[in-house]
């Protein structure tokens, strides 16, 4: 019981950075890139270089790692962070379940202490 409401409060935590986060992007002067996403297509291919993070607007992504789906994200998610703070590659492929719409977010607007933060919530 005390896991899983520690998992419970790590998943708010996080909820709340990534709200407070979209909120700084998308509440600013440049309103981000919007790119619309069919079942089955990629939105990042693990490997490739990568430069942009992306805010899942709607629809479910999966997320393939080594051939393998590890886990499905959602509307509200950011996405894309490791490739900005790990050197520019993709670790993941990022593909539509649905038909999912995202905001592309240049890496160069991205305050990158917030992103760490991000990021650091989710290797806990």
């Amino acid at each position: 019981a005390e896991l899983r409401l520690a998992e419970a409060q790590a998943d708010a935590a996080e909820s709340a950075l990534e709200r407070e986060i979209s909120r700084g992007l998308l509440g600013g002067k440049k309103i981000p890139e919007r790119r619309t996403l069919e079942p089955d297509e990629a939105l990042v291919e693990q490997g490739a270089p990568g430069d942009e993070l992306y805010l899942v607007l709607d629809g479910v992504l999966a997320v393939v790692i080594d051939g393998e789906e590890v886990a499905e994200i959602g509307p509200g998610a950011i996405v894309g962070e490791k490739a900005l703070l790990e050197g520019g590659t993709r670790t993941a492929t990022l593909s539509a379940q649905t038909r999912c719409r995202v905001a592309v977010i240049p890496g160069e607007l991205i305050d990158k202490q917030e992103l760490e933060d991000l990021a650091a919530t989710r290797r806990a």
